[in-house]
């Protein structure tokens, strides 16, 4: 590919900062020093020695900048941003593209070019300079929203800068490959001359159009004083290069049509850049914690308000709850690759959120008429009702059928019976697997707060539902011998071998505590995996001395309970391991530490799916623990959600070295997940557990590994076999050591007949489950919605304005249906949705 290239070259100089909220510094520490950043930056804008400033893409940092400055500086940088001098968005932040939903990165953008475009400028290219790797759908995502180019960095091994990025389901935009990174900052230097040169040599043999980058700036920086003296004295002492100042977007348009290689799809290529992978398991705690949050606005709180017929959504609420949540994803917050007070403030803001969603969801149930705050006046259910009288609603278009979990709370004493009756009073059929003593404070606006006293139940109950249906329910309490009434089931001693058949599998404890479910697909074995990690927070590394691998295959049988066609099974499992790496963190110390922890594994006649629980305790630091599902196959790739995707990679087996080499990252192992991963005939539906691999099993042939602990005490260390450099300032982390200690719920299969639609759909049904609401309105309630085709995939649904919203995509390789008889598309795809499309709908409300 040859092109005649300008003498000299044109070097777009794009000043910029790139500004992470938090990191090696809390947010607090770094919006001071955002201050004294902005401050120079109007200073140069004023004074016409600075032409452009770009903001790094994100425009929550403006409104860190505006709530902290005083009005005189805010003034002074909304007077630029309205100029066109300070460039904002699109973003709102730059997320971790692999550990967030697509949804979240709809509305990444979307509420970042809102708050640019109020302030008078959108850059319109998608500025992506730092994240660790790059979703395949990026390049439709983009369009959707008007954006025709994008700036990258990791993950792309290409020998020239400008490329076509194409998505899986044909969108594509022209982008630009920052060969060297975003952080470059000659200008600032004292031999600034030399290190100028030196990059624009590096950089010129790979710019097809001639067109030459620098991207002044770097991590939390401002730029030089006498920057604009620099170029002009650069440009007068040779003749090779032509400095200029302009915007990114400028520079862009100055590249003009170019011969662009192509890549398809996701970008974790680490030939030429770090993409830091194991990010996706360090401090699994915030990533757990963040996609129940995630879950509860997209699955609870949104459709709540959007089907409620007599709600009007408080925009500004859910505005600002989707804000909060979002900060959360920047990437090196929700990476958990930041210090240990950063994680600190997450956990109260998750807190903060936690409580925000619970207030909207009595706020709609009060704003429909479903429950009222008083004790004394207003209609609806009372404000210390407990579940006898409930509506269940299903917040997803997708029809749900069998049996239904439901987790119900009864005043009092636990009853020796009970029953479900629908909206005519006929018992439904039901199972009671579980109870537990539960306490709700409740506060009405006009009296007093008392607690509400009782017992939660957990029950399976046949109730089949159209997507967004609203369906009245009666718990009550009964006498044994009335009709539908079932009492809770009790437990028996269980002891190996054991074997329990429910038609579609067998699930068998041998002798020597091996656990096994064996299908016509196979048989799998379930176990963990320990080893030691001398990595830090970006990277897994083994210990290079002795690693210390161990398999764990033995669980010991607790006790079973049976019901109907549910078989319940709960093991535990208890083995040792090395406590930590020794001074050296070459081997083993010598301190050793006993791990023990439940399982509990739910069994349902006609069912493929095993759903389980898994709770550990009594953690070791510097080593990673693993779940390992192993059906002696032989894989050549293995697939998982992202954004907007169904993702095949191929199988890459760890072949560690002996040394680091420098400035080299070992190839990439670990794969993420947002909710679903396939291996062969192996199927799993998870929340939180958004790394996998396929190792080599004890037997030698492939098995599924999915990380549960990952325990590091360092941001980042320079020692590494994994990486030979360091990725962030060498900083302990010690709370980074800190197991998840709550419960991993995930469900798993061995069939080979599910497809990547049906095994999303389970997961979503698992993520976004029937909510339990109390009282019974059902005028209050829109018509149900079922998607037209059962392999359609929502991604939300929620009330905007006047209107209400559906987002839909397509997971698979063939189109699929789409028609919704009211609804209007956004775009010109007419009654199919096209492989790998996303699509939005709309009607009124």
């Amino acid at each position: 590919m040859s092109v005649e290239l300008p003498k000299p070259y044109r070097v777009s100089v794009v000043v910029q900062t790139h500004w992470d909220r938090e990191w090696y510094q809390p947010q607090q520490t770094f919006a001071e020093r955002l201050l004294a950043v902005m401050e120079r930056v109007c200073d140069q804008l004023d004074a016409g020695t600075l032409s452009h400033f770009l903001f790094d893409g994100q425009t929550a940092a403006l409104e860190d900048l505006l709530h902290e400055a005083e009005p005189t500086l805010g003034e002074r940088v909304l007077t630029h941003t309205r100029a066109g001098r300070i460039a904002l968005g699109p973003w709102y932040v730059m997320a971790d593209e692999f550990l967030v939903s697509g949804e979240s990165l709809w509305r990444n953008l979307e509420i970042g070019m809102q708050i640019a475009r109020a302030h008078g400028n959108c850059q319109r290219i998608g500025y992506l300079p730092d994240s660790f790797g790059h979703i395949a759908q990026m390049p439709q995502l983009l369009r959707h929203h008007g954006i025709g180019s994008a700036v990258t960095w990791r993950g792309i091994d290409l020998r020239h800068t400008e490329f076509r990025w194409v998505a899986p389901d044909g969108s594509e935009v022209d982008a630009l490959y920052l060969t060297q990174g975003y952080y470059q900052h000659p200008l600032n230097l004292p031999n600034w001359q030399a290190a100028l040169t030196q990059y624009l040599e590096s950089i010129a043999p790979r710019a097809l159009s001639g067109q030459l980058l620098l991207t002044q700036g770097g991590d939390h920086l401002g730029p030089h004083r006498e920057l604009a003296q620099r170029i002009a004295a650069f440009n007068a002492s040779q003749e090779r290069y032509e400095l200029v100042q302009e915007s990114l977007q400028a520079h862009l348009d100055a590249i003009g049509p170019v011969e662009r290689p192509a890549l398809h799809g996701e970008l974790r290529d680490n030939t030429q850049s770090f993409v830091l992978p194991d990010v996706l398991s360090t401090r699994r705690y915030l990533k757990e914690a963040h996609q129940r949050l995630e879950d509860r606005l997209l699955g609870e709180t949104e459709p709540l308000w959007a089907w409620l017929q007599g709600a009007t959504p408080p925009q500004k609420a859910l505005l600002e709850s989707w804000k909060l949540l979002l900060q959360q994803q920047a990437h090196d917050s929700i990476c958990g690759c930041s210090v240990d007070e950063v994680h600190a403030e997450m956990e109260s803001r998750f807190a903060q959120l936690d409580q925000r969603l619970s207030a909207l969801r009595g706020r709609a149930l009060h704003a429909a008429g479903l429950q009222t705050p008083l004790q004394h006046e207003g209609e609806g259910a009372s404000v210390f009702a407990d579940d006898s009288w409930v509506t269940v609603f299903n917040p997803l278009p997708l029809a749900r059928s069998g049996w239904q979990r439901l987790d119900p709370m009864l005043q009092g004493p636990v009853p020796p019976a009970l029953r479900v009756l629908d909206a005519e009073g006929s018992p439904l059929p039901v199972h009671w697997l579980g109870v537990q003593p539960a306490r709700s404070l409740r506060s009405p606006l006009d009296d007093f707060p008392e607690p509400v006293i009782g017992h939660r139940m957990e029950l399976r109950v046949a109730l089949p539902l159209a997507g967004m249906q609203a369906q009245a329910l009666r718990i009550e309490a009964c006498d044994p011998s009335a009709a539908g009434a079932v009492s809770p089931c009790g437990g028996q001693e269980l002891t190996l071998p054991f074997a329990f058949d429910v038609g579609n599998g067998q699930l068998l404890g041998e002798a020597d505590g091996r656990l096994f479910w064996q299908t016509p697909a196979g048989k799998l074995q379930l176990l963990l995996h320990t080893e030691l990690d001398a990595g830090d927070s970006y990277n897994f590394s083994p210990a290079p001395g002795n690693p210390d691998r161990q398999w764990h295959p033995q669980f010991q049988p607790r006790f079973v309970q049976r019901s109907g066609p549910f078989t319940h099974v709960h093991l535990d499992f208890r083995y040792e391991q090395a406590g930590g790496l020794d001074d050296e963190r070459r081997d083993p110390g010598d301190r050793r530490t006993k791990v023990r922890g439940l399982l509990s594994l739910m069994l349902c006649e006609g069912q493929p799916w095993l759903e389980a629980e898994i709770l550990h305790g009594g953690h070791a630091q510097d080593q990673r623990t693993r779940l390992v599902l192993a059906a002696g196959e032989t894989l050549s790739d293995a697939a998982g959600d992202t954004a907007f995707h169904w993702t095949q990679r191929p199988v890459r087996v760890a072949d560690w070295p002996a040394a680091p080499t420098k400035q080299v990252e070992t190839p990439v192992l670990v794969n993420p997940s947002l909710s679903a991963v396939r291996a062969g005939g192996i199927a799993v539906a998870h929340r939180g557990l958004q790394e996998f691999e396929i190792v080599t099993g004890p037997g030698g042939a492939h098995a599924l590994a999915l990380t549960l602990q990952r325990a590091v005490g360092w941001l980042s260390r320079r020692d590494l076999i994994a990486r030979g450099a360091g990725a962030g300032p060498d900083l302990a982390t010690p709370d980074a050591q800190r197991g998840f200690d709550g419960v991993t719920a995930f469900a798993f299969a061995l069939d080979a007949e599910l497809d990547a639609a049906a095994l999303l759909q389970t997961s979503l049904m698992r993520r976004r489950p029937l909510m339990l609401l109390p009282g019974q309105k059902p005028e209050a309630w829109r018509e149900a919605l079922t998607l037209p085709h059962p392999k359609l995939i929502p991604s939300s649904l929620r009330r905007v304005g006047d209107r209400l919203e559906l987002r839909l995509w397509n997971a698979l390789d063939e189109s699929l249906p789409c028609a919704l008889p009211g609804w209007t598309r956004s775009d010109d795809g007419g009654d199919t949705l096209a492989p790998h499309r996303i699509a939005t709908f709309t009607r009124p409300a």
